[in-house]
């Protein structure tokens, strides 16, 4: 039996077809770096937003709750939340005044854009899914351990949200796997122009 592909095979025919080389111009990279800037702006403020809301659940927690150790734990994660937005947000605010200065440079502003991404990415994690994790799990530890009854009564509710979390951790760390896979592919791009 030949070990040479058929004429029909549709895998031989895909190989054999010619390359053309990359259309991408200037403009359409500049026009893709300033979309990414924008929702880099969109997805800060709607992290912004998801911090109030937690702070919110942590000091109704400290209000609610007379347990001093989840009430310490409720104020760690709101010091936790507020010091990882300002250090989130004060790399990002310092890092975003470039890219309207080198535009002109459209490959190098967009590799910065994506590699911004991929940081605020890797910082949500710690500073804002981080204090979130600690206190939601101090809240259920609390519920099971001293009111039995009021926590067969919220497992749903506290079942959906830890789905939700998981969710949410997963879909970011594949956001971050993207980026990085986006990273390689223009240090890749980069190479074959520099060549």
């Amino acid at each position: 039996m030949p070990n040479e592909p058929s004429a029909n095979d549709p895998k031989a025919i895909w190989q054999s077809q010619p390359t053309e080389p990359s259309k991408v111009t200037q403009v359409m990279i500049r026009h893709k770096t300033q979309q990414l800037h924008a929702q880099t702006r969109r997805d800060r403020f709607a992290e912004l937003a998801a911090s109030v809301i937690m702070i919110g659940f942590y000091a109704c927690g400290i209000w609610w709750i007379h347990a001093a150790a989840l009430r310490v734990i409720f104020g760690l994660a709101i010091a936790w939340t507020l010091i990882g937005q300002c250090f989130v947000d004060h790399r990002s605010l310092s890092a975003t005044a470039q890219p309207e200065v080198s535009l002109s440079t459209s490959l190098e502003s967009y590799r910065l854009e994506v590699e911004r991404r991929r940081d605020r990415s890797s910082r949500f994690l710690l500073w804002s899914f981080g204090p979130a994790l600690l206190a939601i799990g101090a809240f259920c530890a609390y519920l099971l351990a001293w009111t039995h009854g009021f926590a067969r009564s919220t497992a749903p509710f506290f079942t959906l949200l830890s789905l939700w979390l998981v969710l949410l951790f997963f879909q970011k760390m594949r956001q971050k796997r993207d980026l990085e896979r986006e990273i390689d592919q223009l240090n890749e791009v980069e190479r074959s122009n520099n060549s």
